[in-house]
């Protein structure tokens, strides 16, 4: 799993400074990678629209001279990258309680005005608890599916989880596990909203990718583990291409 880094700095030379950071941590942490640098916000909520990023790494500064600030900018995150981990690389900390307020959660703020040794390990140690707090986090979504059989109520490993799909009987759903296959009353949209690592593939079929084994896009079939195949929109092909390499 590879955690995207955004730097969001309008001082073109400050920008360049942050990058080059972050190209050198990332020769000995290969499990981030640096998905865009931005001198304006409007590019981040371009690239936020079109990739619709998760568990990703912010690097904002709070003054970027545009309609909207550093803390508007981290809400607009927050909304889209629910489990972001947002950094503020700024001169004004004092602008810090204000992030309490508008509910950003900051994981820190960085001063820009020190020195360069100091910042550089700063910034290091901010991204080593990042990805210590984004990996616990996925650590815990990872434990459990969970679902009523009439009284009885099943847990399942999300690894167990193949795909779920609508039944032939209304508002009822199938799902196909590892452990074999299981209907119950449910809504796809509420399981999807519930669990973020289904992906959906058409209006009525959720998948875990982690079982996907094949698919072969100019026919858009998925294989899975289990040698069960199903059919996907043709307007899900980028995102799912983007789910797979998220989960090489």
């Amino acid at each position: 799993m590879s955690y995207p880094i955004v730097l969001c700095e309008d001082e073109t030379i400050q920008l360049h400074q942050l990058n080059d950071l972050m190209e050198n941590y990332i020769l000995f942490h290969n499990e981030f990678h640096v998905a865009l640098q931005a001198s304006n916000p409007d590019a981040v909520v371009d690239f936020l629209e079109k990739e619709a990023p998760q568990n990703g790494i912010y690097f904002l500064d709070i003054d970027l001279k545009a309609q909207i600030n550093g803390i508007q900018l981290a809400q607009i995150i927050r909304q889209t990258d629910v489990q972001a981990e947002i950094i503020f690389v700024t001169t004004h900390d004092e602008l810090a309680p204000l992030t309490l307020k508008r509910k950003v959660a900051a994981l820190d703020f960085i001063e820009k005005d020190q020195p360069l040794d100091d910042y550089r390990q700063e910034i290091y140690d901010t991204l080593d608890y990042a990805k210590e707090l984004i990996d616990k986090t996925r650590n815990v979504q990872h434990k459990g599916f969970s679902f009523e059989v009439g009284s009885q109520v099943y847990n399942l490993d999300r690894s167990e989880v193949i795909f779920l799909e609508a039944s032939d009987i209304p508002h009822r759903l199938n799902l196909i596990s590892t452990n074999g296959r299981f209907e119950f009353y449910g809504k796809l949209t509420e399981l999807e909203e519930k669990y973020d690592f289904l992906f959906r593939i058409s209006r009525s079929c959720l998948i875990n990718p982690e079982n996907i084994q094949h698919v072969d896009f100019s026919i858009r079939k998925i294989r899975f583990l289990d040698g069960s195949t199903r059919k996907f929109s043709i307007g899900k092909s980028k995102k799912l291409k983007q789910v797979i390499q998220q989960e090489l």
